[in-house]
């Protein structure tokens, strides 16, 4: 496979913008619906069950302190009958649910928005790759990769989540031991979302090999790397981009909360679909030897 460097997001940047725009006429925009339906209908049906969630936890918050303020609270064992009680109390349990509920909900709209700006990334690739693509290309590549997709991300998605309880869950055990690791408990919780940056550069090509190759579940871990090595800083300014356009809409705010969570979900859509045209684009910088401007418009 052919390996050339990638460009910066500037290069791309006039073909990126254009996320409304694909060859088989209809597609984006219905993909564009079906997105935000997803993202801003999920958010409407996960409202009410967050705000009875933030309910419950004020209650057990209120009566913990109670308990802290109280005379027994220099009594360990007074402490331990007394967080017996909150456990198997009502509070507790509803909590407990409302829990689940949410991240079931999220879980739920995480899988839809991926399988949907997956088919994006497949059909935007059936544009570079020919002149002629239509909506059969689309759905043959999307559902040829789409079993190795799944698989893929499953794996990948539960050794992250696995890896980041078990260095959590490390640190603030060593903490119970050495009250001074307290703080680099801290500073590592900080440094999570930069430790999650460097994973998505170094992957950022683990779902489009899916589409252009045949390559396996386990070889695709060792080809995604592959790919991004030696061009990783280049890919983090990049997608740098991208994210710095995800927090300036996260600062949008009106007096609606309904209104705000709308635009959040249609600017966020936009993103998305931007994001995985320049995914694209760069894996085609990466793999293939272009003989056309880089600037030209597709």
């Amino acid at each position: 496979m052919t390996q050339n460097k990638i460009r910066h997001f500037f290069v791309y940047f006039k073909r990126m913008m254009m996320f409304y725009d694909l060859k088989a006429k209809g597609v984006p925009q219905v993909i564009f619906v079906l997105l935000l339906a997803v993202s801003f209908g999920f958010m409407l049906i996960a409202r009410p069950v967050i705000l009875d969630y933030s309910i419950y936890l004020q209650q057990l918050n209120n009566t913990y302190m109670d308990i802290f303020s109280s005379g027994s609270a220099n009594d360990p064992s007074a402490i331990y009958r007394s967080a017996l009680e909150i456990q198997n109390s009502e509070t507790f349990y509803r909590l407990l649910s409302a829990s689940l509920k949410i991240i079931g909900l999220f879980a739920l709209q995480q899988l839809l928005l991926m399988l949907l700006s997956f088919f994006y990334l497949g059909a935007y690739l059936c544009d570079l790759e020919s002149e002629g693509s239509t909506f059969s290309c689309y759905i043959r590549k999307f559902l040829k990769a789409l079993p190795r997709f799944v698989g893929f991300n499953l794996i990948f998605y539960m050794a992250v989540v696995i890896l980041l309880f078990a260095l959590v869950f490390l640190f603030a055990l060593a903490s119970t031991l050495m009250q001074v690791l307290i703080f680099a408990l801290g500073f590592i919780t900080l440094l999570i979302p930069v430790g999650w940056f460097i994973v998505q550069v170094i992957f950022i090509f683990k779902d489009i090999t899916f589409l252009d190759t045949g390559v396996t579940i386990w070889r695709n871990f060792k080809l995604s790397m592959q790919l991004s090595k030696g061009n990783r800083v280049m890919i983090a300014r990049n997608i740098i981009f991208i994210e710095l356009l995800y927090l300036l809409i996260r600062m949008f705010t009106v007096e609606s909360q309904l209104i705000s969570m709308f635009i959040i979900s249609f600017l966020e859509v936009i993103i998305l679909l931007i994001k995985q045209r320049l995914i694209a684009l760069m894996y085609i910088s990466r793999t293939r030897k272009i003989e056309e401007t880089p600037a030209a418009t597709l």
